[in-house]
């Protein structure tokens, strides 16, 4: 396209739409006239009511004809009783002051053959009981191999890939297509 056909229709276009503003300017032009009669009209009758006290002023919303009644307003409710504040527990009698002071020890809290807790064991404990399925050891990253390695080779078990994802989608995809082309 041409450089003098492009100005050409940039010139239309820019044509069409001053017309349209034009057009949508008039129509504007004709609401914000009316709107701003009417408030002219409501300053005068201010002006005269407040001057001469002629003009008949507006009902308030609640007394106009086109407004609802007033609903009554609801009961307030009563207020619930106050729970009553709990007593401070005594520490547990078998429990030194010192071991209190560092632990908190409270009376009824099941305690025996869990006391003292040795945090490095209690770890150990818990790594031993997470990892015991895979019979990994405590050794969480061995344990993550292994779970891994269990899925894969679940999910791969109906192509025969042995827990190789690659050979497996290679696998389905042939199956895939195989299925297609027969139908």
């Amino acid at each position: 396209m041409s450089v003098r056909e492009q100005e050409r229709r940039q010139k239309e276009a820019e044509r069409r739409m001053d017309k349209e503003m034009r057009r949508a300017d008039k129509e504007t032009r004709r609401e914000i006239e009316a709107r701003a009669g009417a408030a002219d009209k409501r300053m005068r009758q201010v002006i005269r009511r407040i001057e001469k006290g002629d003009v008949e002023p507006r009902p308030l919303p609640g007394i106009r004809e086109d407004s609802m009644e007033s609903m009554e307003s609801m009961p307030s409710m009563e207020s619930m009783e106050s729970m009553k504040s709990t007593e401070s527990a005594d520490y547990a009698s078998e429990v030194t002051e010192e071991e209190a002071e560092a632990g908190r020890m409270m009376q009824d809290m099941p305690l025996e053959g869990h006391m003292p807790i040795d945090p490095a064991q209690a770890e150990e404990d818990l790594a031993q009981k997470v990892t015991e399925d895979t019979g990994s050891g405590g050794d969480p990253h061995l344990h993550n191999e292994r779970k891994a390695e269990e899925i894969s080779n679940q999910i791969t078990d109906d192509t025969g890939a042995e827990g190789d994802m690659q050979v497996h989608a290679e696998r389905k995809v042939d199956q895939m297509s195989q299925e297609m082309y027969e139908d």
